[in-house]
């Protein structure tokens, strides 16, 4: 997994977006769980919009790393990491929120996520060409 490094993106950004989208929307909701552990919701600043996004994109990745078939994961680190990379752009250039709650610093985390998928999907094509079409790394064989 680690010679193909969308795959390791993949599935690293889905388990860590779905646990962190759902942790903070189980904050959020339960005002007894904020009271008790208040630095979640404090840290983060996350709102439901934002979590319930998080819980989307980190279910689509692990699906794509476990059932959508041996190229989905090169194409969830290209195309995620392509939204992220814009997202964090517009974010930091324009100062809104884009109904999403982001806060300044989401926008170099998005930055930094985005441009880690475009370099693992890159270099998964790149060792594909280099190892030929039949044991390419982007098909994940």
């Amino acid at each position: 997994m680690f010679w193909q490094p969308a795959r390791f993106y993949t599935l690293s950004v889905g388990v860590i977006l779905l646990l962190q989208g759902v942790s903070t929307l189980v904050f959020y909701l339960s005002p007894p769980l904020n009271r008790a552990f208040p630095l979640l919701l404090e840290m983060t600043r996350m709102i439901p919009a934002h979590s319930i996004l998080h819980i989307c994109t980190g279910l689509i990745g692990l699906w794509a790393y476990f059932m959508a078939g041996p190229r989905a994961p090169f194409w969830f680190a290209l195309l995620f990491g392509a939204f992220y990379l814009n997202l964090g752009i517009v974010g930091y250039v324009t100062g809104y929120q884009l109904c999403l709650g982001l806060q300044p610093f989401d926008h170099p985390f998005h930055i930094a996520i985005g441009g880690l998928g475009l370099v693992a999907a890159g270099t998964d094509a790149a060792l594909a060409r280099l190892w030929g079409n039949d044991s390419g790394a982007a098909r994940g064989s």
